[in-house]
């Protein structure tokens, strides 16, 4: 069920010109196989979505536990970027209390490091960058935020406190960035997670909540295109409606890359 590094369609990509870089983490030794089988398919599912919602997108892959090139060139010729969920971010990346650093599950410090430096290089270029879940959490702890380790068991996040989906209402601020691409306030999400953002970034502010009051997602307080959402559009079990409005405004932004690039 391993997914291959590459574009999730056999369509000509000279056809399809506006490229995504999707950055997963799934595949680090301290992740059990049922895991990363699991996040290999949501992956394969979200950048399915990114390619059918347009005729003019090529989606490209890259294992940020393992990446075989750098930042730099892993943005060459890149036009937006999405952030795929995955294993943990390792808490020492935000604190030094041993008790909290003890509460996360599997993580890659190789992972944490290229991502977060993806991110800053991304938001760097003015390229547009979509956070799904863990990538909404890797966000935050790129520009100075910080994460709640663990949220325990028996949340609304997950059922019974376990690793299975379940749905839950958010309400989203109609005057954000994601207020614009969602139809409604008030959505039913799926979710699935352990971790959420805590203290919000320098540069960030929070767009959605879930009735506990966690943080449900986050987006550059300026004019960058950064949108992070907790939540998995891309599960089987999710709203497709929702996973192609945030393909479709992902893609329109790196358009505006790409004809900028063509034009320059």
């Amino acid at each position: 069920m391993k997914m291959e590094v590459a574009l999730p369609t056999d369509v000509n990509t000279a056809k399809r010109p506006v490229r995504i870089l999707a950055s997963y983490v799934m595949d680090a030794d301290n992740v059990s196989e049922n895991h990363s089988d699991e996040l290999h398919s949501l992956a394969s599912l979200a950048g399915r979505a990114i390619v059918a919602a347009a005729a003019d997108v090529q989606v490209v892959f890259v294992d940020s536990s393992n990446p075989d090139s750098s930042v730099d060139r892993s943005l060459t010729k890149v036009d937006g970027v999405l952030m795929l969920g995955g294993m943990d971010v390792d808490p020492r990346r935000y604190t030094d209390d041993a008790a909290e650093i003890a509460k996360a599950e599997a993580s890659s410090p190789v992972a944490d490091a290229f991502e977060i430096d993806l991110i800053r290089t991304a938001s760097d270029r003015g390229l547009p960058v979509l956070g799904i879940c863990r990538g909404a959490q890797i966000m935050n702890v790129a520009f100075g935020g910080t994460l709640i380790t663990d949220l325990g068991k028996g949340t609304i996040h997950t059922i019974a406190g376990a690793t299975d989906f379940c749905d839950h209402p958010v309400l989203i601020q109609a005057s954000s960035r994601l207020g614009s691409i969602y139809p409604a306030e008030t959505v039913d999400v799926r979710s699935a997670h352990h971790q959420a953002v805590d203290q919000i970034a320098p540069g960030l502010r929070v767009t959605a909540a879930a009735p506990d009051g966690i943080i449900e997602a986050v987006e550059a307080a300026d004019d960058r295109w950064l949108v992070g959402v907790q939540w998995h559009p891309e599960d089987e079990g999710g709203n497709r409606e929702h996973l192609d409005l945030l393909a479709q405004a992902l893609i329109a932004e790196a358009r505006k890359i790409h004809e900028n690039r063509l034009n320059g």
